[in-house]
């Protein structure tokens, strides 16, 4: 009788020093395996420290193992090796691992016995009976929230492992996700939780099987604490909405705009200190309106600087260092500071210092003055920091 074929998928970023230990340790599983024969495909996503020219050589050598490139990204090492999988390998069961060595690789033949029971979906998993998280405390606490949040707002919720990539699923699984509404082609690692809600939505039967996870044997962890929050909360808001009817691609929309909506985030706090201080210095030392807006937007001006150099633009390889950054943040700033000047000196020779009645309340006339000079403000400096203080460093 001929052996059934599971086909596990390496997706690949800068690990030159892991691959091929990976696919020898997955390819060792075979003898847990009876009546199954493992083949190894791994797809590089362009690494720029040689792991594709290794894993290369490795599918010249074995038959067994697999080589592909791919674009960059998770998502895109992993649909872009199954897709290649289904249509030139011909498994009947599709896996994937990742090969930095955090899970232990005798989750495979759990995941593949889950398959034989009849479940179209593995999942391996360290919250389960049996599974470890190894990991230190404050990632054990991330990776426990990303799946409470993912599980809440997103499900299913008796799921408890929504964010590791230790799979397995039928072909036949995989043709029916809609690969139009999953993001696969962002560079983000959303994608795991993104795979699990679509695939529940195009009808998996799963189950989860314990797994180790624990610290990386090479390299380095790339994923961000705080993007990947960001990628989770706007996700999971998309899935809402398609859920609720709304068709609105909102987790698409705020990639694209990311930059823009942390710089505005930034802004917003902003607000607050300049908002604060503007205040004070009116109603405590009766500085003018005006004067009183100039002082507390260079309060301002410091404060998004920071928030602005740290976390918006962190990622960002520029030409100038820290201290260039902040003289040139200042000095482009000065342009918002002016027209936040003006707005409210025009305002106030305009309406003076009254009061507008809202609802049961007086409302001073120098708050909506205050408040005018955001939007023309933040597209200013928006423009020209993203432009120039922080402009991308060429190749």
């Amino acid at each position: 009788m001929p052996k059934k074929k599971v086909v596990v998928l390496l997706p690949t970023y800068n690990e030159k020093n892991n691959v091929e230990k990976a696919a020898n340790a997955v390819l060792a599983q075979e003898k847990n395996l009876p009546g199954w024969e493992i083949e190894v495909l791994i797809s590089d996503s362009k690494s720029p420290d040689g792991t594709g020219e290794v894993a290369a050589q490795l599918a010249k050598k074995n038959p067994k193992i697999h080589y592909l490139s791919t674009g960059r990204g998770l998502g895109v090492g992993l649909i872009e090796g199954h897709t290649y999988a289904v249509k030139n390998l011909h498994p009947d069961i599709l896996a994937q691992m990742d090969a930095d060595g955090q899970v232990g690789w005798d989750v495979l033949p759990r995941l593949v016995k889950a398959i034989e029971e009849g479940y179209n979906l593995a999942l391996g998993s360290r919250f389960v009976s049996g599974g470890a998280n190894k990991l230190s405390p404050m990632r054990r606490l991330f990776s426990a929230g990303s799946s409470w949040v993912s599980r809440i707002l997103i499900g299913p919720f008796d799921v408890k492992e929504v964010t590791n990539s230790a799979r397995a699923f039928t072909p036949e699984l995989f043709k029916k996700i809609n690969l139009e509404r999953l993001p696969w082609k962002e560079q983000t690692f959303i994608v795991q939780p993104a795979f699990l809600h679509e695939a529940v939505i195009a009808g998996a039967k799963y189950k989860e099987v314990p797994l180790v996870f624990g610290d990386r044997a090479e390299g380095y962890s790339k994923n961000k604490v705080l993007n990947y929050t960001y990628d989770v909360i706007t996700y999971a808001v998309d899935a809402r909405l398609h859920a609720w009817g709304i068709n609105i691609p909102f987790f698409k929309v705020t990639r694209k705009a990311k930059t823009l909506i942390k710089f505005s985030l930034v802004g917003l706090l902003g607000t607050f200190v300049d908002f604060f201080f503007y205040k004070l210095f009116i109603g405590s030392f009766n500085i003018p309106p005006a004067t009183s807006k100039g002082m507390s937007a260079e309060l301002a001006i410091m404060n998004n600087f920071f928030f602005n150099n740290f976390w918006t633009f962190r990622s960002r390889k520029t030409n100038t260092n820290t201290w260039q950054r902040l003289g040139m943040f200042n000095l482009f700033s000065l342009g918002g500071l002016v027209m936040g000047v003006l707005i409210v000196k025009f305002l106030h020779t305009l309406y003076g210092d009254g009061f507008a009645t809202v609802g049961n309340f007086k409302v001073a006339y120098n708050n909506f003055y205050f408040f005018a000079t955001i939007p023309p403000v933040l597209v200013w400096n928006f423009t020209i920091n993203h432009f120039i203080t922080w402009k991308k460093q060429k190749d």
